[in-house]
This record gives C-alpha cells, structure tokens and sequence, in this order.
C-alpha cells in the first residue's frame, strides 16, 4: 500500500507531502518525493553537521550563480517536469505548456509539479537572488507531464506500479524529446528498469537532450541504484546542507554510489504551489532545481552541446573537489553554475573529429607498395565478340538436338539389369525374440 505523510505550512493555507513511500510486497518500490513544506520562520543554519563544504560555499554559490545569469538565464530553453500536473502559477504565467497525462486521475493535487516548477523556472521579486523566490533558470519554459498522482490515495497506486510507472516514464520522455524539451527531470524513479524506459532514454541522449536524476535514495549507505537516475547518459548529483541557508526540519536523504556527479544545496527554498499559495521546500526539490537550473542556462547559451558535454563541464567546473578528486557523496564536488558555463564555451569547441598526426595516412593513401600500373589489354571488336557468341549458343543447340535423337532410337532397356527381388527369408525373428 502507498503511504505518505502531509506536513501543514504553519504560515499558509496550503498543505504538501513529505517523502516516504512503500510499496508492499513489490519488487519495485519507485519513489514519489513531494514538496516538504515547513514554517517560512524556519532557523537559519550555522553549521551543518558533518557537511563536507566550507562555510564560505553559499557566498561562492551565490556570486557564481549572479555571474552565470549575467550571460542568460535561461532564455530558449524547455525543462520537462515529469511529476503531478503544474499550475501556471504567478512566476510561471505564460511559461507552462501541458503535454499529455499519463496518471489521469480527477482532483489528483498538482502540489509537487508546480512547486518544482518555480524553483526551477519561476520569475519572482528577489530576481538578483540565487536562494530566494526565483526560479534558478527564470528565462526557461515548463513543459508539464504527469505520470503520477502524489496525494490521490489507493487511486495513485497502479501508477506507481512495476513495469507501469517505467513505461509511462518512457512515453513522457519521448514526448518531452519529440516537442522540445532541452531538458528532462523527473520525480518518479524506482530499483527496476524495464527496455522501454533505457530505449526512452537512449534515445533523448542521442537527440542531445540532458536526462536529469531525481536525488533520491533507497536502502543504507551506499545506496542501491536507481532507474532512471542510473541509466548511461543520465546525469544524477547529491544534495549537500550548506552553512548559512535555511536548514531542513527533517534530514534529506541523498544517494551514497557513483552514480554522483556532483552535489548541489539542498537546504530550504522559497516555493509557489498551486493558487499562488506561497511554499518552502528542500531536499531533492532544491537540488534538482540547481542542477536542472545550471543545465538550461548552458543549454541556452549552446544549444547544440551533448549531454556527455554538459556531464564534463558540470563534472569539471565544480567547487571544492574532495579528496582525490572524486566521492560516491559529493561526486566531483559541489555545482558552479559560471564555471560550468565556461566549460562549456571550450568543449564545443573541440572537433568532433581528431586532427591527423604527423605520420597519419590521408584517405587516398596506400599501406605497402605503390599503386600497380594500368594493365595495357589487348582490344577486341565488340561486333566480333558477338558473332563468336552467337556461333557458340547455335551449336549448342545442334549438339542438344543430335542427342535427342540418339536416344530415341535406343533400344529398350533389357530387362536383366533390373535388379531382382529378394527372396532371402530373415534369418531371425522379426522382433528379436531368441526363443526365450
């Protein structure tokens, strides 16, 4: 049975979910995380505990952030939000684009999809703000598909189920490549995938279309794998508490395995849900609006660029590597939104081809010796070698004819080179019976 638990923002009206999700006796528990709200007075960190950045990340995030809106913020770029259905909220008005439903229940609420919707892309007030009420790419569109329904009780429940919930995943990212999405991200994912949902991926990498993870994490520490999050090409990141931002009622489970390619903040965020009502959400809702955020302003600015491209310049430009340069916890280190654009600009430069060393053969050239002379043959008449043709079929046929005749005045075959009948008795039983 799903089950889910509702927290009540003490200073709005409107209600939202916090994750925790089951599926009994599944082999596929596919997670359905939604807006965690809290109180808007909620404290301001000092020190998280046991963070691996620095006090001084959330002003380095901030001015990276401020400098990477400078050049876009956005601009041109469809994010695909695969979640509950998105309401075109103040922020969002004149942004959002519905696409098909694939969880078609009546009065499901909309309450995650447009909640992940402004943090991602919404404009708002704060504008110059990285860690206000702005979406992190308020230039993008929306493009909304819902293939769940988070809230509509034992209703929901076969669309979470396994091999239902990968193959509408599938549908929806197909849809979402086929109508212009740059971008995908998506709240659904499970321990189990199905060959519709890698051939859904696979084929959005190969329209250069950056499949994003959902930062959510099943089982200890390290975690099992999730699908899509783990499937080649997707690009799955942590979330990471930063000292100095709001913290988090309620600790946020990140995924602990190399599927990690970077961490991004996952403390409290300013948030619109459905009829304006004003939310606050983090853990997996933050991080993926960083990374789906950081992602449509390089896709902005190069709209040609690969996601294994966005991955290096993601992977590369991040702040505070760890030790050796890489962790199953924080990845390559923690998302730097200008730094990732810079990345950028070099590897679409690179050719798609290498250039030819020094001792490179050229296309026309010749392994061993040179190319052998024209062969100098001897020319015959066209008209002569037809008439010797002709000669040579009619006397076929007169030698086909000759024998016909031949034949037909043989005399009958004689009768004695028949071969003869056998008379032989068996010389023991038939069915093996030695007079037992």
């Amino acid at each position: 049975m799903l089950t889910r638990t509702r927290i009540v923002a003490t200073a709005v009206a409107g209600s939202a979910l916090c994750a925790a999700i089951g599926v009994a006796g599944l082999a596929v528990a596919p997670i359905a995380s939604a807006a965690r709200a809290v109180s808007a007075e909620t404290a301001v960190a000092s020190a998280p505990a046991g963070s691996p950045l620095p006090a001084s990340a959330k002003k380095l995030l901030s001015s990276e952030m401020v400098q990477a809106w400078q050049i876009t913020k956005g601009e041109g770029v469809t994010i695909a939000v695969l979640s509950t259905a998105v309401d075109a909220v103040t922020g969002l008005s004149g942004k959002v684009r519905t696409g098909p439903d694939y969880a078609p229940l009546a009065g499901a609420p909309a309450i995650d999809g447009t909640v992940l919707a402004s943090m991602i892309a919404a404009s708002g007030p704060t504008g110059s703000d990285p860690f206000g009420t702005t979406g992190r790419a308020p230039g993008a569109r929306i493009l909304s598909e819902r293939v769940v329904d988070y809230g509509a009780g034992k209703r929901a429940d076969k669309f979470v189920q396994n091999t239902v919930w990968q193959d509408n995943l599938a549908k929806a990212i197909r849809y979402a490549v086929q109508h212009g999405a740059g971008v995908i991200v998506s709240q659904l994912d499970g321990y189990a995938s199905t060959d519709q949902l890698v051939s859904a991926v696979a084929y959005a990498i190969s329209h250069k279309v950056v499949v994003l993870g959902s930062d959510t994490a099943f089982g200890s520490s390290p975690n099992a794998t999730q699908y899509p999050d783990s499937l080649p090409g997707v690009i799955n990141f942590s979330g990471t508490e930063i000292s100095g931002l709001p913290k988090p009622t309620h600790a946020a489970k990140s995924p602990v395995n190399n599927s990690i390619l970077v961490t991004a903040p996952d403390n409290v965020l300013p948030a619109t849900g459905p009829g304006n009502e004003p939310y606050t959400a983090w853990g997996d809702y933050s991080t993926i609006s960083w990374v789906a955020g950081t992602v449509a302003l390089i896709k902005s600015v190069y709209p040609g660029i690969t996601p294994a491209q966005v991955a290096r310049a993601l992977a590369v430009s991040a702040s505070y590597h760890p030790a050796g340069g890489y962790n199953t916890r924080i990845g390559f280190g923690l998302i730097d939104p200008i730094g990732a654009l810079r990345e950028a600009a070099k590897l679409v430069k690179v050719p798609a081809t290498a250039a030819p060393g020094p001792d490179a053969v050229g296309a026309a050239g010749r392994f061993g010796q040179p190319v052998p002379a024209v062969i100098d043959a001897v020319h015959h008449s066209q008209v002569k070698l037809a008439a010797g043709g002709a000669g040579l079929a009619a006397g076929l046929i007169l030698l086909l004819a000759a024998l016909l005749v031949a034949r037909r005045r043989r005399s009958p075959v004689d009768s004695s080179l028949a071969p003869a009948a056998s008379s032989l008795a068996p010389d023991h039983d038939p069915e093996g019976s030695d007079g037992l």
